[in-house]
């Protein structure tokens, strides 16, 4: 580790961290390959330099904690302004007293017994999922993948926005592509020195691409908005009062997150239109992206692991139809999948005074990094880091740093949305795990992409048989 306050910005020292040319020289591709390299080469702190921006990347557990749970270090790095293009100033992006503002009012949309209205219609995408993968469950390698992204479409869409997208039944979705675009030309413009300077980025094919599909996304948004708030006019829900009586077959009214923000707005407590579209924009995005991605790779390592998927099926078996209730072999079995593969590879915040992180002074206005991709390779926190092994969770050692596992970061800003995320996540793989045996590909490894959410550069290959 090295221990020099980082005021000292010579020459000198920036070449002996890494100037730009060589993070511009890792790609696309070797971005988790390329910091790793640099992890193992100098220890668990290092900084680089993108032009004459400074990041400095932490990844022991304690000096995350020091970051995380900092509540003067609310305000996202540099490197999230990119996403406002698309994300605005939502809950993502936003900042100190608007983010705290934005906190405050999201919060009740997510307490665990409003989540428990979304288990039927996760159910029920759930069971189109089935379906739609029968055709495939022949024991012929495929790439899942595309299925599951169509899925996690269909399921945050009626969750949260009250919308039946029906992404399931279309070979191919619009908005999928549209996603995959926008968050490939991100990652780029945000490692590549030229596209940074808005006056060149402006006349390049990323930029267009940006345009295009954005016009799909942002389309998409304000169609469920002008949709839902259609639907409370007609059925005169003027308030929470109103919405919460029950409807005219004596059944409890299902409220979409959609519905909290379009009935607060209404209230005069809540947000602008604008601030709306930026918050369904963000949990459209975080609801179906990051969960297709955990979604994806723990079917993968299923499939690899004979032994541990038997187990994960017996408790699918013998909890089918209380997955809201805690699934201890699943959760662990997840919990271990974003170790390895996190939803979010890292997560970075701008100083806003110097900051004492151990005996490192890092000075105002500079990007710190928290590297959850090597924080879950610590071998002192998980031996045989690379070995898939949900035993680790299961064995409740209090030995382990509370900040060792930020797959959902941690702190104030830490994921609003996580338990709405495990919820979809058991009742999709344990639907799976019914249904199917999942069977590896010979040879096949993912390849990890460092994208806004960690992806698969090669898909997802499984083989599939029905259970017996």
């Amino acid at each position: 580790m090295w221990t020099d306050n980082l005021g000292d910005c010579s020459e000198e020292k920036r070449e002996r961290f890494h100037p730009n040319i060589t993070c511009m020289k890792a790609g696309h591709q070797g971005m988790l390959e390329w910091l790793n390299s640099l992890y193992k080469k100098h220890g668990p702190v290092f900084r680089i330099w993108f032009g004459k921006d400074l990041m400095v990347f932490f990844s022991d557990p304690e000096d995350v904690r020091q970051i995380l749970s900092n509540n003067k270090l609310l305000k996202k790095s540099k490197s999230y302004e990119i996403a406002e293009i698309w994300l605005g100033k939502g809950l993502l992006t936003s900042a100190n007293e608007a983010w705290q503002r934005r906190r405050k009012l999201l919060t009740p949309a997510f307490h665990f017994r409003i989540l428990g209205e979304f288990k039927e219609p996760m159910e029920d995408n759930c069971q189109i999922l089935i379906s739609k993968l029968r055709e495939k469950a022949n024991g012929e390698q495929f790439d899942i993948y595309p299925y599951i992204t169509l899925f996690a479409l269909d399921a945050i869409s009626e969750t949260a926005m009250g919308i039946k997208k029906n992404a399931q039944m279309q070979s191919e979705s619009e908005y999928v592509k549209a996603v995959q675009t926008i968050c490939r030309v991100l990652h780029k413009r945000l490692f590549s020195f030229w596209h940074r300077f808005d006056l060149i980025y402006r006349f390049t094919d990323a930029y267009k691409e940006s345009i295009e599909a954005l016009k799909v996304l942002h389309g998409e948004t304000n169609r469920m908005i002008k949709l839902r708030r259609q639907m409370l006019q007609d059925t005169n829900i003027h308030n929470m009062a109103d919405a919460e009586k029950t409807d005219d077959v004596g059944g409890k009214r299902r409220l979409a997150f959609l519905d909290m923000l379009l009935i607060s707005q209404l209230e005069g407590g809540g947000l602008t239109d604008l601030e709306i579209r930026e918050e369904v924009d963000t949990f459209l995005f975080e609801g179906h992206d990051t969960t297709s991605s955990a979604m994806g790779f723990c079917i993968y390592l299923l499939s690899q692991h004979e032994d541990i998927q038997h187990r994960a099926y017996e408790e699918a078996v013998a909890m089918q139809g209380r997955e809201k209730e805690t699934m201890r072999y699943l959760e662990a079995v997840i919990k271990e999948t974003l170790r390895i593969y996190p939803s979010v590879p890292s997560y970075s915040r701008k100083t806003q005074e110097d900051l004492q992180i151990g005996n490192i002074t890092v000075p105002k206005g500079v990007a710190v990094s928290v590297l959850a991709y090597m924080v879950h390779r610590d071998e002192n926190s998980y031996p045989e880091p690379e070995k898939f092994n949900p035993e680790r969770f299961l064995a409740n050692d209090k030995e382990l740093h509370p900040f060792a596992f930020v797959a959902f970061s941690a702190g104030p800003r830490n994921c609003i949305g996580q338990k709405f995320a495990m919820l979809e996540l058991k009742l999709a793989l344990s639907s799976l795990l019914r249904s199917y045996e999942l069977l590896p590909v010979k040879d096949f490894v993912p390849n990890p992409l460092a994208e806004l959410v960690m992806k698969s550069g090669n898909g997802i290959q499984i083989r599939m048989r029905p259970r017996k």
